[in-house]
């Protein structure tokens, strides 16, 4: 590479999802200049695509944590090399397409997975403990006694995690320190694996019936989409609990809303929505026993600077002419 060919990297982010650029920074050095793109995190217009490619345009790399790469914004972008997830999930990104153009495409597997293990346990615990109604009553309205609430321990309690990546893994171990029994699916892998990742197998139908709490660790991929649903919940105890810091696609949340309302479960806990941003109508806003977070489940600074290392350092192998460690398609 010549230092004549001057190339950047564009870090899609927003203020409210901030990539770590001190890291970035440390990885990149002088190989190549860094600019910061707020590129919204929502499906563009023709307009818009135009508007923001011509902000990226000259790009040979994107550090994506937000908006989407979509066909239609490929078109406009010939000089891009590679398109680096700011995480695991690559749904924001056509890999397709990407491959047609000979765009590299990578995430960061695992370098988010401590920062989403510790909320899910916290997310868990705050169900069961009803802790932020609790905290709420005291502040808002200074109602002590009231809001003493009789909750109920993990202990003895089932959980049933649907996907045993690097996350379910994780949250499988604290949850047997918690004292809890712990169920699985993951038709992704063997039941051997689903066993040596800390679960008994179970089938989808066995993990509803029998989990006090379900906790959602699968990808937004086509076989995914809205597996959690009205026949899901119809299985499922109505003292049990679910959580998701996985991807909203993955709940009808419709169905999830219909169902608190209709207290066939105690309740939810929710990182991650259909809409992102949220859709401000949706039904889950006046649900019942809801705790609801902006999808910040990967925001620790030492997550965010995990994962900026390890994606920027795959946008250099790609501009030194290596193949990327963490590549979802190519060689090219």
């Amino acid at each position: 590479m010549s230092p004549n060919d001057n190339p950047w990297i564009a870090l899609a982010a927003t203020p409210d999802l901030p990539i770590a650029r001190t890291a970035v920074n440390r990885v990149v050095k002088d190989i190549a200049e860094v600019r910061e793109i707020h590129v919204p995190y929502k499906p563009l217009s023709e307009k818009e695509v135009i508007f923001w490619a011509e902000q990226l345009e000259g790009a040979k790399g994107i550090l994506l944590r937000s908006g989407y790469i979509t066909a239609q914004f490929l078109k406009y972008l010939p000089d891009l090399k590679i398109v680096a997830v700011h995480g695991a999930g690559i749904d924001p990104v056509d890999l397709q397409a990407c491959s047609e153009h000979e765009i590299y495409v990578t995430n960061t597997p695992g370098a988010n997975a401590d920062a989403v293990t510790e909320i899910t346990i916290g997310l868990m615990l705050s169900l069961a403990r009803k802790i932020p109604d609790s905290a709420y009553q005291v502040k808002q309205n200074l109602a002590w006694d009231d809001a003493r609430h009789t909750g109920s321990e993990l202990k003895g309690k089932t959980l049933g995690l649907l996907g045993l990546g690097e996350i379910g893994r994780r949250v499988a171990i604290i949850a047997k320190a918690f004292g809890m029994n712990v169920i699985g699916h993951d038709p992704g892998i063997s039941e051997s694996q689903v066993q040596k990742r800390g679960a008994k197998p179970v089938s989808l139908l066995e993990l509803a019936q029998n989990s006090d709490f379900v906790s959602l660790h699968a990808p937004a991929i086509d076989a995914t989409r809205h597996v959690i649903n009205k026949d899901f919940f119809s299985k499922m105890k109505p003292t049990s609990f679910i959580i998701n810091c996985a991807r909203g696609s993955l709940i009808n949340e419709v169905e999830l809303a219909n169902a608190l309302t209709e207290k066939r479960l105690a309740g939810a806990a929710l990182d991650v929505l259909e809409g992102e941003p949220p859709n401000p109508k949706s039904p889950i806003f006046n649900a019942p026993n809801v705790v609801l977070t902006p999808h910040m489940a990967g925001s620790t600074s030492e997550c965010l600077n995990t994962i900026a290392e390890t994606a920027s350092g795959d946008i250099i192998r790609v501009f030194n002419g290596e193949v990327p460690r963490n590549a979802l398609n190519g060689p090219f």
